[in-house]
């Protein structure tokens, strides 16, 4: 079975400017996921540089960019997406906005092929972004009977899904303490 462990990216310096650097709470934070992260057969990030950065911080390394890490949502994110504090208010999105609901399937195979990147006993590391991560762990977790709950994933934090047989047969949350 292969470990999907998928995290958001850490704390930027400016958040107004996608090309931002991690800001120092954010390589901090990333500093200390590293002391208990275990060894990853495959490190991967969306193409943005915190993205880039959070990973290479956390595992030592970048592989590769990942493009499916960061879909193309155009001019829909912000009205799609607006300000979703809890799991619970991404769940009543995607229960309430077809665009949504389709985003978020779309998702799932990207992580599937991801994580078949690797052999069966690996573990992946993937650094997305919010609500990227928050929609498509609510399907996977509602398809397992698993209650994801709390805050929407903060930065560093995120899910790990275990896969086998090419499907996600676990789901565990990622939190930052």
């Amino acid at each position: 079975m292969s470990v999907l462990d998928i995290r958001r990216h850490a704390e930027r310096v400016d958040r107004a400017d996608d090309q931002s650097a991690l800001s120092a709470a954010g390589r901090a934070m990333c500093e200390r996921l590293a002391k208990d992260a275990p060894k990853y057969a495959l490190v991967v990030a969306s193409p943005l540089p915190r993205a880039k950065e959070t990973a290479e911080r956390i595992a030592g390394r970048l592989d590769s960019a990942e493009p499916g890490l960061l879909p193309d949502l155009g001019g829909a994110a912000g009205q799609m997406f607006g300000e979703m504090r809890t799991v619970a208010d991404w769940a009543r999105l995607m229960r309430d906005d077809e665009r949504t609901r389709r985003f978020a399937e779309e998702q799932l195979p990207t992580w599937t092929r991801i994580a078949a990147r690797v052999g069966d006993r690996d573990r992946v590391l993937a650094v997305s972004h919010g609500g990227i991560i928050d929609l498509p762990a609510i399907v996977i977790a509602a398809r397992l009977g698993t209650k994801l709950d709390g805050a929407s994933f903060g930065y560093g934090e995120g899910v790990r899904v275990t896969y086998a047989k090419g499907g996600p047969v676990k789901i565990e949350e990622l939190r930052v303490r």
